[in-house]
């Protein structure tokens, strides 16, 4: 996870001051300073999470792969098939933030 303050830390990449346009941009292990992202796709794996640290977003998009992507298919198959209130819970989980 994210150091508190918004630090890189040793497991992340840090990728400072780019501008991304138009991309696919893999976002698994990295740590974005002072860049930015207009029109990307943002594609996360389910790896380290990303830290973004002065950033700005302009029409992104989320793709996501591997176990990211099966996570995302695991929630829509028990909101659509089960009980959507168990995955409203959790986006109001996310909402709240995990701390850790």
């Amino acid at each position: 996870m994210p150091d508190s303050n918004g630090q890189p830390t040793p497991d992340r990449e840090t990728v400072a001051g780019r501008d991304f346009s138009g991309e696919h941009v893999r976002i698994d292990g990295k740590h974005f300073e002072d860049c930015t992202f207009d029109t990307c796709t943002l594609v996360y794996s389910g790896g380290t999470p990303p830290n973004f640290v002065r950033c700005d977003f302009a029409a992104p998009h989320f793709a996501f792969e591997g176990a990211a992507q099966s996570t995302v298919q695991l929630m829509s198959a028990i909101y659509n098939g089960i009980d959507e209130r168990i995955i409203e819970k959790t986006f109001d989980q996310i909402r709240k933030g995990f701390g850790g």
